[in-house]
């Protein structure tokens, strides 16, 4: 049988006058004239080449072949409920499940408070996250591993993805007590030379816009230490190992505290973006879309 063309609704009357004996009372649940149920069933028992009912003055009596059939329809339809059941969960975040990709420096620093706001409106939705830098988050979008990824600005492979905007932010200079005597004053970009970096080692986007502020200023600048650890630079900063590179907003803690201050320079910096990537052309689930308009939202009421 070609089942191309078939009707289930069809299938739904049929069920209904099964369940009820009467084209009267099937009539009166389905809100469908009773001629229209009967040239339904007719219909059914034509296409299926076989008769479905007995009609006695009782109402109508399934045939033997009728009852089978009815018992598989009744399953088939049971389970198709179930099924747009399950799809409203998912599509009310009931259940469901997200797959996140980002840096640890994000993630401990960012998207904790948002995750924890997340989790406590949609406590049914599971959050795996995955952190890495830029370049192995962008691999992991394309393979399927995750189903966003989190990062900032600059993209290695923008063309290959969607990217909505969540937040901007500033990078700076820091600098621990030793080198105290600059925390009031303006270094020239030069002057930067004179002094031991320390700088996130390649391959990370933060070095390449490092690189590309570097460009920007007509001005080389290598490192005296290298760390893969974002995080780290506070650390040999806060000892005095050298003049660190770091994004300001992740750091605004310790600069704060005192721990570190934050060196004034006209070394020209543009501002960056927190962005949220997709596959270019894909189909995210509803918790993917609900999820990027919550961080949205979220970090704009910051």
């Amino acid at each position: 049988m070609n089942y191309n063309d078939f009707d289930l609704n069809l299938v739904k009357i049929f069920t209904a006058v099964a369940e009820s004996g009467t084209i009267s009372a099937t009539s009166k649940k389905l809100y469908i004239s009773q001629p229209a149920i009967t040239n339904s069933i007719k219909k059914l028992e034509s296409y299926l080449n076989g008769s479905l009912f007995v009609r006695t003055p009782r109402g109508m009596k399934l045939t033997p072949e009728g009852e089978q059939f009815y018992n598989f329809c009744k399953v088939s339809l049971d389970k198709l409920s179930q099924g747009f059941s399950v799809f409203a969960e998912y599509a009310d975040l009931k259940q469901g499940e997200i797959k996140i990709g980002s840096s640890s420096t994000l993630i401990r620093h960012m998207l904790i408070p948002f995750l924890a706001t997340f989790g406590e409106k949609y406590p049914n939705v599971k959050i795996t996250i995955t952190d890495g830098i830029s370049g192995d988050l962008e691999k992991y979008l394309l393979k399927s591993e995750v189903d966003l990824a989190i990062m900032s600005t600059p993209i290695n492979t923008p063309e290959l993805f969607d990217s909505a905007k969540i937040t901007s932010t500033t990078d700076c200079f820091i600098a621990g007590n030793k080198y105290i005597e600059l925390k009031n004053k303006v270094l020239d970009k030069n002057e930067l030379k004179n002094y031991p970096l320390v700088l996130q080692k390649r391959p990370s986007n933060n070095r390449d816009f490092f690189e590309q502020m570097c460009a920007k200023n007509d001005l080389f600048l290598d490192a005296k230490f290298e760390t893969s650890s974002f995080w780290l630079i506070n650390d040999f900063v806060a000892q005095g190992m050298g003049i660190g590179y770091t994004i300001k907003d992740i750091i605004k803690k310790d600069i704060d505290s005192g721990r570190i201050f934050e060196v004034k320079t006209n070394f020209e910096i543009a501002s960056r973006e927190i962005v949220v990537l997709t596959l270019k052309g894909g189909v995210n689930s509803f918790a993917c879309n609900i999820f990027i308009e919550e961080l949205q939202k979220y970090f704009k009421s910051l």
